[in-house]
């Protein structure tokens, strides 16, 4: 019986161990990403783009949106985070570039620490109204950028490279 009990709190000393070891919180290694994305030679504003991860790079790639003057920043896509982990793995990745879910505009991309933290009421939405854009540009990304299948953009991810300028051509 003493043999059985000492194996089973060596067992029970090494699952809890092993718990514990592996109970940190593990971000893989991300390599901020800006830049610019444009159609043409013309910044192309207010789009979703989403870096896809080619054969053999791990991971579920970024994605980001481009603001007013086509400038962007990607954020790593990881499954159950509770929060934004800006930048993206090292990789090869398909650029893919599409119309947001929901309209933007500057006022998207406002910070929002400058509101007035007294208060704790919800912006008016009128206000919400007034914010949206009063048009919106839709059709002008080329269709074979929409997909991952069909999209020729393609960005190496490193380390030390912070900037890339995303060029999108219309024939």
């Amino acid at each position: 019986m003493a043999r059985f009990m000492n194996h089973t709190v060596c067992l029970a000393s090494a699952l809890l161990l092993s718990a514990v070891l592996g109970c940190g919180e593990s971000t893989p290694t991300l390599v901020p990403l800006t830049g610019t994305l444009t159609l043409d030679g013309q910044p192309l504003p207010f789009k979703s783009l989403m870096l896809v991860p080619a054969d053999g790079t791990p991971g579920h790639g970024a994605g980001g949106y481009s603001d007013g003057q086509g400038n962007y920043q990607l954020r790593a896509i990881m499954p159950g985070a509770l929060k934004d982990f800006p930048g993206c793995p090292p990789g090869k990745y398909q650029v893919v570039v599409t119309e947001p879910q929901i309209p933007l505009s500057d006022a998207s991309f406002a910070d929002t620490s400058t509101q007035d933290a007294a208060s704790d009421e919800p912006a008016p939405a009128v206000m919400l109204l007034e914010m949206a854009p009063k048009k919106q540009v839709k059709g002008v990304i080329p269709a074979m950028y929409t997909s991952n299948l069909t999209s020729p953009l393609a960005v190496e991810v490193v380390e030390g490279v912070e900037v890339a300028k995303l060029e999108l051509v219309s024939k």
